[in-house]
């Protein structure tokens, strides 16, 4: 049996997925990484970085 070790999603905005994907070349790649659970999009106000 695995030990495997539960991490919460990612949470990322659409506009840094875009730029992931478009720097990458892994288009589409958000959705899945969406759907698979790894990554959350959530709004710029609810995003973990803060400017300034």
């Amino acid at each position: 049996m695995h030990n495997m070790i539960t991490r919460e999603p990612l949470r990322v905005t659409q506009e840094a997925v875009d730029a992931y994907e478009k720097r990458s070349g892994f288009f589409g790649i958000g959705k899945k990484m969406v759907e698979h659970g790894r990554w959350k999009i959530v709004t710029n106000e609810e995003s973990p970085c803060r400017n300034g």
